[in-house]
């Protein structure tokens, strides 16, 4: 939930916000504000998303949003701000955060920078939310990355999943500390195999290894077309915490097939597309692991409960009775969420990212 947002000049921000907070301070709602949050994205479908994501953080968090849109097909000097306040949604005593909206042309967006910076709250948390490709060089992340604490990236929109490990493996050993969307969103699947392989008995098991078969959801959506990633990611996760070593990716007939080798031999990683109109595009729907003696664990999404997983255990000798795994309900916010409670960059994330920056794809779509 939102005020009606307001055009002004950038010298009359907060002006107009005082006035905004003036008109409600005789109702039941507090001011409130843990960061500052800025979201950049182009003028396309997937501002929309990232929109939804905002309100979503602020029901949580409260935070000062500075939204910033750059329309890359205008031909004129164009710079636009409105204000606004977003609204926690609580029912009787409602929590208020500022919301500051840049909307530039592409000729303008060098003017943004010094716009936003009298904006950031002092002394509190930066976060940078960047919905764009990094595949070229961004003039203006390099000019807004000295304002953040942490950047938010998300791979779904990359188009080169190799240049853009290379580029934040390049900007965190310097810079600031980075997260990703996507690395979140398959948190509770990593959280379910390390629980499942957390003894010595099970984790010799898995480095038997022979194949392992990985679906996942290839439905693509106003939002979402990468859907491939999240898989990508899952599976050099596990590759590296085995200290299996890549040795080769191929595409054949819509799958793609990465080799690695272990001291116990060859294994094959075959991940593959289905399609699921009612589940989020890039969900992993599976993941089959079968060893050597002929024995297997299949875990998979119960389709009808999105976040309940069935885990099973079979050998040539017993079939195991089902566990099932619940995963935590996420929205649209859910995977900023979890980024934004963590300090630090993920040791696992940066050795996936070491491994991702080797494995070309021609194309990640």
């Amino acid at each position: 939930m939102s005020t009606t947002s307001y055009p002004v000049s950038p010298a009359q921000i907060e002006q107009e916000l005082k006035r905004i907070w003036g008109a409600l301070e005789t109702k039941n709602i507090t001011r409130a504000c843990l960061f500052n949050l800025i979201f950049f994205t182009y003028e396309n479908p997937r501002k929309a998303y990232f929109q939804k994501v905002a309100h979503s953080v602020v029901e949580k968090f409260p935070s000062r949003i500075l939204f910033i849109t750059i329309d890359q097909t205008s031909q004129k000097e164009e710079l636009i701000t409105r204000v606004s306040m977003l609204f926690s949604g609580k029912t009787e005593y409602d929590v208020a955060c500022d919301y500051i909206e840049v909307q530039a042309s592409h000729s303008s967006q060098t003017r943004i920078p010094s716009l936003i910076l009298p904006h950031i709250l002092p002394d509190l948390p930066v976060y940078l939310i960047w919905g764009e490709d990094l595949g070229q060089k961004e003039l203006l992340l390099q000019s807004l990355e000295p304002l953040a604490n942490r950047i938010i990236f998300d791979s779904e929109a990359t188009c080169n999943l190799s240049l853009f490990a290379k580029y934040c493996l390049k900007q965190q050993s310097v810079h600031y500390d980075i997260a990703d969307l996507n690395w979140a969103r398959i948190e509770s699947w990593r959280d379910i195999l390390a629980s499942v392989f957390s003894s010595e008995e099970k984790l010799e098991r898995i480095q038997q290894t022979q194949t392992l078969h990985i679906s996942y959801n290839a439905q693509q959506s106003t939002f979402f077309c990468h859907a491939k990633i999240q898989s990508l990611y899952l599976q050099a996760w596990l590759a590296c915490q085995l200290k299996w070593e890549f040795k080769s990716l191929k595409e054949e007939r819509g799958q793609i097939i990465c080799s690695y080798q272990t001291k116990t031999g060859a294994i094959q990683i075959f991940i593959a597309p289905v399609s699921h109109m009612h589940l989020p595009t890039g969900l992993i729907v599976s993941i089959e692991i079968l060893l050597k003696d002929a024995s297997s664990f299949l875990f998979y999404r119960d389709t009808e409960q999105q976040n309940h997983i069935i885990g099973q255990e079979t050998t040539l000798k017993q079939c195991a009775l089902p566990a099932r795994y619940i995963f935590p309900k996420g929205g649209s916010g859910h995977s900023l969420v979890q980024e934004i409670c963590r300090r630090g960059n993920s040791t696992h994330y940066l050795q996936v990212l070491n491994l991702l920056q080797n494995i070309h794809l021609k194309n990640p779509c």
